[in-house]
């Protein structure tokens, strides 16, 4: 009996060491079994991980990690040294290769107090970093661009490979100065392993014909040190706008047989033509739309341009004419638009400029009468018409009876004063102008009642001086000036400053009227 007890308890103690469950024991598992680092950056701490376990039913103490053969290119950062029973925790290593492409192996050594495996070993590997550039893209077709537009495209540079990639150098050719790299970008460097950076190319086309370029990029990259980004693109020229500006004749179109200026001086009520039968499109192409535009007017002015009415015309917009309704600067810029719909660019050619006179009178009252404005040039006398034929007299006094006589330079009208409006019947404006006044030389402003339609009543007159286009003086300051009819009054004395471009200007606010009765007539 005690002998059969004794085989059995022999029998279970055998079973019992046949399950490793039984035992009270750490047992250590690593995980990966093997650690590969992959594609490292060269000359880096490239890190690394594995999983230590205790799948035991004891603590498992860990002695020392050790790597073999030691040496710089792998290198343990840290672990457990004591895990409890069914416990995990992460040890850390860092690959550091030499050289670009070469394969590096080692062994991590671990020693613990599993009793089953006292000795771990994790096979490392690892290989340096490669330099590999990728350009994107490759091609650029601009297409068809507008002239005076500027459009970018991105060309994006990128080191996909594992070992810093240096950039030496961005080499930009082409057939035209229109095409090219915008300036202030990247022009060469190192970039970092999954790191790119970006430049652009910039296509602002000013002549005909299409337009290519290259971009060479210079790497250390050892499977392809060169790229090259082939570029091209084609322009479409603006239409040039050619504006003129001409004194109307009867029955002329446009500017035909008339002087053609882009600057004039007009006084008010004048009016200038404008034609930009001129314009043209450099591709060739047929000028779809004319649109004349104000740019630049005096603030109460309602002036515009009216074009020509003949609707049958595809080229009806492109003459017309502009009346000058209130004294100062007026801007016109014509502009045309291709087939494509493309707008003429805003060059100087396509401008034309109306200033006003360098000295303008402007004359108003109160009632509706026949007041008349005079201006005497120096040494004159009020009344002198001369022969009051327009661009030969040589009268001194220019009024309604002398409208446009010949002063100082008898070759030439450009320094001639003239009447530009005068008023019979209403309350104004009267106004007489003039450029190139003699320097220093006063000249004299009056006024006449003449009331050739007898109305019989007062009127109050006011007097304004502008020289180029601004209100210099207004005489009275306020109200009007009150003349009966027949009465003449000194106005105003103005003496012309070329070095100042300006005018002295003395009030004759004081003066006391005389009768003239005589000056209504010639």
């Amino acid at each position: 009996m005690r002998s059969g007890v004794y085989f059995c308890l022999v029998g279970l103690l055998v079973a019992c060491a046949d399950d490793p469950l039984s035992l009270v024991n750490p047992r250590i598992v690593v995980e990966p079994t093997t650690l590969d680092f992959g594609t490292g950056i060269v000359g880096a701490d490239n890190p690394g991980m594995i999983t230590v376990r205790d799948i035991g039913q004891a603590p498992l103490a860990i002695s020392s990690y050790t790597i073999e053969p030691a040496s710089a290119i792998f290198r343990f950062v840290g672990g457990p040294t004591l895990l409890g029973a069914n416990t995990e925790e992460p040890a850390l290593l860092v690959f550091v290769p030499v050289r670009a492409h070469e394969r590096s192996e080692a062994t991590l050594i671990i020693a613990s107090n599993d009793p089953a495996f006292p000795i771990v070993n994790v096979p490392l590997i690892g290989v340096g970093g490669v330099r590999e550039i990728e350009v994107t893209p490759l091609e650029i077709d601009f297409g068809i661009i507008d002239e005076g537009t500027s459009p970018r495209r991105n060309i994006e540079i990128a080191n996909i490979g594992g070992d810093p990639l240096n950039i030496s150098s961005l080499v930009w050719t082409s057939t035209s100065v229109d095409m090219g790299l915008v300036p202030g970008e990247f022009t060469g460097g190192i970039l970092a392993p999954g790191t790119s950076t970006v430049v652009h190319v910039t296509y602002s086309p000013t002549d005909l014909g299409a337009d290519s370029g290259l971009l060479t990029i210079a790497s250390d990259d050892e499977d392809e040190p060169s790229v090259v980004v082939r570029v091209r693109g084609r322009g479409n020229l603006a239409p040039r706008a050619i504006a003129w500006g001409c004194e109307i004749g009867p029955n002329q179109i446009g500017c035909d047989n008339a002087t053609k200026r882009r600057v004039w001086s007009l006084g008010l009520r004048q009016r200038l033509g404008v034609d930009g039968r001129e314009t043209f499109d450099p591709e060739g192409a047929a000028i779809a739309t004319y649109r004349w535009v104000l740019e630049t007017k005096p603030m109460d002015s309602a002036a515009a341009v009216f074009h020509s009415t003949d609707d049958r015309n595809v080229r009806k917009r492109a003459t017309g004419d502009i009346e000058v309704d209130r004294v100062g600067r007026y801007e016109l810029r014509l502009i045309a638009t291709d087939d494509r719909g493309l707008a003429s660019l805003d060059r100087p050619e396509s401008r034309v400029t109306i200033r006003p006179k360098d000295l303008e009178v402007l004359l108003e009252w109160d009632v509706g009468t026949d007041v008349d404005l005079h201006v005497v040039r120096t040494g004159g006398m009020l009344g002198d018409y001369g022969d009051g034929r327009v661009g030969t007299s040589t009268g001194t006094d220019v009024s309604s009876f002398n409208r446009a006589p010949n002063w100082n330079d008898l070759g030439t009208n450009a320094d001639d004063p003239r009447l530009d409006i005068d008023d019979v019947s209403g309350r104004g404006p009267e106004i007489v102008s003039l450029d190139g006044p003699r320097d220093g030389e006063p000249y004299g402003v009056f006024v006449h009642y003449c009331d050739s339609r007898n109305i019989g009543l007062p009127a109050n007159v006011t007097v304004r001086i502008y020289v180029r286009g601004t209100l210099v003086a207004t005489i009275p300051e306020m109200d009007g000036y009150p003349m009966l009819p027949g009465e003449a009054w000194e106005a105003a004395g103005v003496t012309w400053r070329q070095a100042t471009l300006g005018a002295d200007v003395a009030s004759g606010e004081a003066n006391r009227p005389s009768t003239r009765p005589d000056l209504c007539r010639r």
